[in-house]
């Protein structure tokens, strides 16, 4: 039997949660934003139907963009130490915000160098 995780991605506007099984998809989902969650168990009652459901607990990986967003649903307490329990251990990841390299302007198109040099990263 495989492991599920539910990652949780929580910003100001929305909550997304992504179910996997293994490499399978499971499930997908927009919630509201934490702070529009009217209950300080809904994470917790989510995450114990999900055990519940799949009939084995959950490996949970929550990031948030607001610092107390964890602490508010119950997946954190409010120092940022993850909850455990026998439906699902949680694990608090930082967000990494990717950002594209700059670009110089005004001089052409450079696309086929910028290949090029990923291609001669590989051959050493």
């Amino acid at each position: 039997m495989s492991e599920y995780t539910v990652t949780m991605l929580m910003s100001a506007t929305r909550t997304r949660v992504l179910v996997v099984d293994g490499t399978d998809e499971i499930l997908r989902a927009h919630l509201p934003a934490t702070r529009q969650v009217g209950s300080p168990r809904a994470a917790a009652t989510l995450l114990e139907g999900l055990a519940l459901w799949l009939d084995r607990p959950a490996r949970v990986v929550v990031s948030a963009d607001e610092l107390d967003a964890t602490s508010l649903l119950g997946l954190t307490d409010d120092f940022g130490v993850p909850r455990r329990s026998v439906y699902y251990n949680v694990e608090v990841v930082e967000r990494r915000v990717r950002r594209p390299g700059r670009r110089l302007g005004g001089v052409g198109d450079f696309r086929e160098l910028r290949q090029l040099s990923l291609i001669g990263a590989g051959v050493r």
